[in-house]
């Protein structure tokens, strides 16, 4: 029986500090779609901003500002059999 690993996935965490949010996590596949949400005054920082401060799942996981964090992670998926 042979095994596959499937491709990473990354996944990008906010988390807004706001109380009085209904929801206060929001998970997306790129910094690109954190945008399409919400704006840069929702997120405190521009997009291109945060692609330059490299956001890295081991190094650097971690963006934090006063209205929220943006963490880097891999979803990690089970390996199929062939």
């Amino acid at each position: 029986m042979k095994f596959i690993m499937k491709k990473p996935f990354t996944v990008y965490h906010v988390h807004f500090f706001d109380d009085e949010m209904p929801k206060q996590d929001f998970y997306f596949g790129s910094i690109s779609a954190i945008y399409q949400v919400f704006n840069i005054d929702e997120i405190g920082i521009q997009a291109s901003s945060l692609y330059n401060f490299k956001l890295d799942e081991k190094t650097n996981p971690v963006y934090k500002n006063s209205k929220c964090t943006i963490r880097k992670d891999i979803i990690v998926s089970k390996k199929q059999s062939e």
